[in-house]
């Protein structure tokens, strides 16, 4: 009730055994345990104990003072796959050639991006679904850490071919992420570009040198 009543806070957020985590950073991390939610590659945004503690630099900044607008056409025409090794990368061919519709594939690589080194196979079907209009991201297994597409030669071959990194979102957050953007009717650069940048704290800040995406919308 605190929290809820506090103006500073002007972001979904979670509450869970003493931490109030940002909600677009959070996970869920165990099923039965009190610790159930963690935010691993963004700082909790207050703790309680004795005394509350609010990392006050961390809220997301206050927005103009407008009448609230709700976004309600999410396109949820999304797939996310989690490799395996030794993955059939044919599974993965039949779901885009028999999806028209798709729009979105998150592919959940190993470490900070990377891939099957020897799996051509893979590459071509990604290129297929990229010249299909479909955007394919590259997001991380790992709880913690961000992709880094360049570090590995199979990155660097996702990077030619157009795919976009995820940096440091959750799979969550980035499966939501491009459902609000194409329901907003993004496509092609703007909808590329968008997914790079932080729109409301899902993803580490860099600096832009535009206007932000929700400015220019």
């Amino acid at each position: 009730m605190i929290f809820a009543s506090t103006l500073e806070l002007c972001e979904v957020s979670i509450f869970f055994n003493d931490r109030l985590l940002r909600g677009n950073r959070a996970i869920k991390i165990d099923a039965d345990g009190l610790a159930a939610f963690d935010s691993p590659n963004f700082p909790a945004l207050a703790t309680i104990g004795a005394r509350i503690d609010t990392a006050g630099r961390f809220l997301w900044r206050p927005q103009p003072v407008c009448r609230l607008r709700v976004h309600t056409s999410l396109d949820t025409r999304i797939v996310c796959v989690s490799l395996t090794p030794g993955f059939d990368d044919g599974a993965i061919s039949a779901m885009i050639k028999h999806c028209p519709d798709l729009h979105g594939l998150v592919l959940r690589l190993y470490g900070t991006g990377n891939g099957p080194a020897a799996k051509a196979g893979f590459l071509q079907v990604l290129s297929d679904a990229i010249e299909r209009g479909i955007l394919v991201v590259a997001a991380t297994q790992c709880p913690r850490g961000a992709v880094s597409l360049s570090t590995y030669e199979v990155g660097r071959a996702l990077l030619q071919l157009g795919v976009i990194s995820a940096i440091d979102m959750t799979t969550e957050a980035c499966v939501t992420k491009i459902a609000y953007l194409y329901g907003r009717g993004l496509r092609g650069a703007a909808l590329r570009d968008a997914m790079a940048e932080d729109l409301r704290g899902e993803v580490t800040f860099r600096p832009q040198e535009q206007p932000s995406l929700l400015e220019r919308l």
